[in-house]
């Protein structure tokens, strides 16, 4: 009975520095990071890109642009060509066009 005790004890007193472990490991290749929830949304970045570039939304998707995470907002202009803004998921600034 003594050893099961000091079993059970031995598990809960390792089980936190293994978390920290496990907690501290980089990623493995080929898993990719699920890109974090925008603080603005699509429509808000819709409008920020029409701001810069009037013209018809055709596709948004959210990619890793300049390091960082944007909106790349798809327009197509009055003149039929197509251009991307990229529009941070964080502060809704437009941070480049292509």
């Amino acid at each position: 009975m003594k050893t099961i005790h000091v079993g059970v004890l031995a598990i809960l007193l390792c089980a936190p520095a293994v978390a920290d472990v496990q907690a501290q490991q980089p990623a493995r290749p080929g898993k990719e990071r699920a890109a974090p929830a925008p603080k603005i949304t699509e429509e808000q970045a819709k409008k920020v890109a029409l701001e810069r570039i009037p013209g018809e939304v055709t596709d948004v998707t959210i990619e890793r642009k300049q390091g960082r995470n944007v909106y790349v907002v798809e327009i197509r202009t009055s003149d039929g060509d197509e251009k991307d803004v990229f529009v941070d998921i964080a502060s809704g600034q437009i941070v480049g066009t292509d």
